[in-house]
Parts: structure tokens; sequence; C-alpha cells
């Protein structure tokens, strides 16, 4: 491996924009290839990295010659076919959860990055934020004792995705908000928790809100042109895992709730004490808890390396062989089996058992 890592973007949306951006600031990345379908959005982000190859069709990026890893930034149901053949073609794959848009997809990634011997990396963003790793490393240090549950969720007052159309395209999006929203804020909490084996999950789904969409945007068009939309804007789930240990997750696109409750919640309860992720004041401890239920307060230090600029030397260090991924292949699989046990159990009414 060079002593530059040379990054191709697969698509140059928010996504792929945002992750370009974050390695102008890593020493050891190179973005020197830029593809996607819009020219203006791929030749803007080419300005901005100082990348020199501009393609139309991600796929190529899989066996250019000047390029030693990919990160996957496209549509749902594009993320499993450019990352196998990547690794098949000898390159790493940094790529947007969701790993695909089926449990088998997952799978087939998993096997390919066994076989190729690449880094695949899940690019779960809320890892590397400076609350999440604060919390992470109170947790590890004991601080809240044996954590054996925790109350996950992600609501939007009105905040279904747009983009163009595929959101709401199983074929494309493998499903709704639990594998959109859903799916990130389950990851956090059971990461923090020690990402213990799941092993039965219970969940309802709802589709109440899916035509909340601003008019004119291809999404409403979608709804319009098809009013069996088939994924869900709101999910519930809650999902026992080895130990006895318990996670309460509730995601949503649209829900009538007041303003103040819009947004993220991920609270961690163990036996010393709990954390609270998200809050004004970043991540707290809480600990010391007297007989009325009082408790002292330490708002925990996150490191100075966050976000995108985080997750991208993480994913320098696994390429050198410095570092194994925070989320590899396999971990993305068993979060793929809950997701998957998610919408079974919403199909039959009962828990599934993993």
């Amino acid at each position: 491996m060079a002593d530059v890592i040379r990054l191709g973007i697969a698509g140059a949306g928010w996504p792929g924009a945002t992750i370009a951006r974050a390695a102008q600031n890593v020493a050891g990345i190179k973005v020197t290839a830029v593809a996607d379908l819009i020219p203006d959005r791929r030749r803007k982000l080419l300005a901005e990295t100082g990348a020199t190859e501009e393609l139309a069709d991600a796929s190529e990026l899989t066996t250019h010659a000047n390029i030693d890893a990919i990160v996957i930034a496209l549509p749902n149901h594009l993320h499993a076919p450019i990352a196998i053949a990547a690794m098949k073609a000898g390159k790493h794959v940094l790529c947007e959860a969701p790993m695909g848009i089926s449990l088998k997809e997952a799978r087939q990634i998993e096997s390919a990055s066994k076989k190729s011997g690449k880094t695949f990396l899940l690019g779960l963003q809320r890892r590397f934020g400076p609350g999440e790793q604060a919390a992470r490393q109170a947790i590890a240090k004991g601080y809240a004792g044996d954590v054996y549950h925790a109350r996950a969720s992600w609501l939007r007052t009105r905040g279904q995705p747009v983009g163009t159309g595929w959101y709401i395209d199983r074929t494309k999006s493998g499903g709704g908000v639990a594998i959109d929203l859903g799916l990130h804020i389950l990851d956090i909490a059971w990461h923090l928790m020690g990402e213990p084996a799941p092993t039965t999950v219970f969940a309802t789904t709802q589709r109440r809100f899916i035509g909340h969409v601003p008019a004119g945007s291809k999404s409403s068009t979608a709804v319009a042109n098809d009013k069996a939309v088939d994924v869900e804007d709101a999910c519930c789930a809650v999902i026992r895992l080895e130990g006895g240990r318990t996670l309460e997750l509730s995601s949503a696109w649209s829900i009538n709730q007041p303003a103040s409750q819009n947004g993220t919640v991920c609270r961690l309860y163990g036996t010393d004490g709990a954390v609270e992720v998200y809050t004004p004041r970043g991540a707290i401890l809480y600990r010391s808890f007297s007989a009325t239920g009082a408790a002292k307060e330490a708002e925990l230090k996150p490191p100075k390396v966050v976000h995108h600029v985080a997750m991208l030397k993480h994913f320098r260090n696994c390429v050198i062989g410095k570092e194994q991924p925070m989320c590899s292949a396999a971990s993305g699989v068993i979060l793929m089996s809950m997701i998957d046990a998610i919408y079974k159990s919403d199909a039959s009414g009962k828990s599934v058992t993993l």
C-alpha cells in the first residue's frame, strides 16, 4: 500500500460530499476520483477536493487503476453490488449504511470481505460523534456498571426523506424508516451496550404519514402515482439480547409530537449508573443514586477528533493494518439480522428468534 490511500467517491450527494470534504483533513488519504450521474454535482466536488478523475458510472471505480479504496454513498440497492465488485477487484471499501437492501446482501458482502482480505468498514457515523465516543469511553471504564437496558429513538416530527423517490421504493431502499433512521439509532445503542448477540425481536410498524412530503418533489410524485407505497414511516421494536439485556427502539420519519421532542434519544441503564448520550451539554453520566433517586451528574469529555474525520482516520488505520474495523462486515450482518427480524415480526405479529 502506498503512503497515501487514493480514494474514489461513489456518489457526490450530501453523504459522499461530506466524507470527501472530511478527507481533506486526514493525512494519508487523498480523493482522486468522483463518480456521480449528475455532471454539475460531481464537478463541484472535483473542484472542492482537487480530484482529477471524473466518472459518470460509479461501477467504473471498482476497477480503476488509480484507486485504492472506494466510498460508497449511493442509493441502498447499489451498496452490495459496488462493494462486492470493489473488493473482488482488490479495493478497500467504506460503505454508507445499510450494507444492502437485505440480510442476504449483507452476508454476500461479508463473504466478499473474507475472501478478498480487504477492509470493509460500514460507515455508521454516529459511532464517531463526540457524545457517542465520550459515552463509549465511560461505559468501557465501568462507570455505569453492567449496562443491561437501553432506550433509543429517532423521531422526526415531519422529516420524510425526499431524494429522488427511491426511499419509498422497497426494491431500492430495502424498507422505510426502520432501515433508514432506525438502523443508525439501533446501532449506537447496541454498540454502547457492547454489541451483545440479539436473541429475539418483537416489532410493529406504521404507515400513517407517508404522503407528507413537499409538493412537487419526486417523492410526492411517486406517492401520487402509487397509492400502495410499501414502506413504513414509523417503527417500534423490543429486542432481547444475550444475558437478559434489552433494547427499546423507536423511529419515525413523521409523527405528531411537539417540536421539542424532534430528534434523537439514547439512554443506557446500568447497575451502577446511567448514561444519556444526547443532551444540550453533551453526554452525561449519572451515578451515586440516593434512596430517593437523586444522582450526581458528570458531563463526559469528548475526544478532539470526531465525526467524519475520526471515521476516515479509523478507516485509514484499518487499511494499513493498525486497527480492526469498528463496524466490520460481520457486525453489519448482525445489525441487518435485527432489521430483518423487525420486518418479519411486523409481518407475522409474533416475536422472531435469531
